[in-house]
């Protein structure tokens, strides 16, 4: 993997299923706490495995040790650390994980937000979108199906990852572009200097899955690559 170039943007995927013993040497002290305090086992190995591909993709590109890089992660509203991640260099990140996709996302393009879902089935699509969508873009998208419901959610999630404000923000103070359309941010209240900022791109996660990125700012080139084989060599020097 080379360097990332100015106004370049990539997204790694990766599985659960790539987690390895040595990955959680990567993690700190406070990932390895979060952990410990997740029952299942398929939630530790997607937290895991997101932290310790965050590290080895930010260190190669800042030629740093994956262990020596420092992830930040601090919450505005509470001690736990379980904010959006950061790192030193001027390289802006973003990680999402659902189901069997984890997606790390690196950035010289700006701020960067990354969502993945994976679609359940069972899920009372048009109840939840009432929470989350205004009433245009479900008049918009009628009859809402479960595709077009996980489209506009990751999507506006992106949003508000790249913001930094999260589900802070109710997601009906945003708008965004139709399932059927490229993806756009049409409103967000209060803050028009985001609208003009954001550039907005649909990923490809995988049958059953919706993923999106947004960009706070004009990308050169944005790409997906696989992870997996990074997560199932060893680092030297860890």
């Amino acid at each position: 993997m080379t360097g990332l170039s100015p106004g370049e943007c990539r997204i790694y995927w990766a599985d659960p299923a790539d987690e390895q013993p040595w990955h959680e040497r990567l993690l700190s002290e406070g990932e390895r706490a979060r952990r410990a305090s997740l029952r299942r086992a398929e939630d530790r190995a997607r937290q895991t495995v997101a932290a310790a591909l965050l590290r080895l993709l930010a260190g190669r590109h800042l030629d740093e040790r994956p262990s020596a890089v420092r992830v930040e992660r601090a919450c505005t509203d509470c001690a736990v650390p379980h904010g959006r991640p950061s790192v030193p260099g001027g390289l802006d990140v973003s990680v999402s994980h659902s189901g069997d996709r984890i997606a790390v996302v690196l950035s010289l393009a700006g701020p960067v937000g990354v969502d993945v879902e994976q679609a359940q089935p069972q899920r009372d699509i048009l109840g939840v979108a009432r929470l989350a969508l205004s009433e245009a873009e479900i008049a918009a998208s009628a009859p809402l199906d479960q595709d077009g419901f996980y489209t506009y959610w990751t999507r506006k999630e992106s949003v508000l990852k790249a913001t930094g404000d999260g589900l802070r923000v109710a997601m009906t103070k945003i708008e965004v572009s139709t399932p059927a359309q490229d993806p756009r941010l049409h409103r967000f209240d209060g803050r028009p200097d985001v609208v003009a900022a954001a550039r907005m791109f649909t990923l490809a996660p995988g049958a059953g899955y919706q993923g999106a990125l947004t960009v706070l700012g004009t990308p050169s080139a944005v790409t997906e690559h696989d992870g997996s084989a990074l997560l199932r060599h060893q680092a030297e020097g860890l």
